[in-house]
C-alpha cells in the first residue's frame, strides 16, 4: 500500500513502499481498504501470529513470524463483510529465492526444502556441485513457511498479479 497521507508524502515514503500482503481472502487492496474498519479483530484472532497492524493501522503479513495455516480464523474474527468464502484461493502470491541464498554461494542449506509442506521446493544437481533450489510455483500455496526458516532472508512473497 502506498502512504499518500501528507507525512508519506512529504518524507518520500511513497517511492519506496513495497507491496504488502494482507490477510488471507481479503481479496483486492482497494476493496480492503475501503471496508476494513481496522478493528484488529483478525490480527488478534491469528493463531500463528503472523498478521500485525501495519500502515495506518490496516492489517499485514509478517512471514518472517512464521507462516499461515489457513485456519480461516481472521475471516471469521472480522466484523465486516471483507473476505471471501474459505472455498476461494486465499490469495494471489507466489515466491522467490533471491540470490542471497546459501546454496547460490556453495553453502549447503535447504531449509526451506525442509520447512515447505506442498514439497514445491526442491534442489537440483549443479555444475558447481551444490544443489541448487528450485520453486514449482504452480503448487505453491503462499503459506510463507519457507520465508521464516531461511537463515538468511533470501526468499520473498510476491504478488502473481498487481492488484
Amino acid at each position: 500500500m502506498v502512504d499518500l497521507t501528507r507525512r508519506g508524502v512529504l518524507t518520500g515514503a511513497w517511492r519506496n513502499a513495497a507491496p504488502v500482503v494482507r490477510p488471507p481472502w481479503s481479496g483486492s487492496e482497494a476493496h480492503f481498504i475501503e471496508k476494513c474498519t481496522r478493528c484488529n479483530a483478525c490480527v488478534e484472532s491469528c493463531e500463528t501470529t503472523i498478521l500485525y497492524a501495519g500502515a495506518g493501522g490496516y492489517p499485514v503479513v509478517d512471514f518472517k513470524r512464521g507462516e499461515c495455516t489457513f485456519c480461516y480464523a481472521c475471516a471469521t474474527a472480522c466484523p465486516e463483510p471483507i473476505f471471501l468464502p474459505q472455498q476461494t484461493q486465499p490469495w494471489d502470491i507466489t515466491v522467490s529465492i533471491g540470490q542471497n541464498c546459501l546454496a547460490f554461494k556453495s553453502i549447503e542449506c535447504r531449509r526451506c526444502q525442509d520447512s515447505c509442506e506442498p514439497e514445491v521446493i526442491s534442489f537440483r544437481p549443479s555444475l558447481a556441485g551444490i544443489y541448487q533450489p528450485k520453486i514449482e510455483t504452480q503448487g505453491c500455496t503462499g503459506c510463507g513457511a519457507c520465508v521464516a526458516g531461511c537463515p538468511v532472508s533470501a526468499i520473498t512473497v510476491e504478488h502473481e498479479h498487481a492488484q
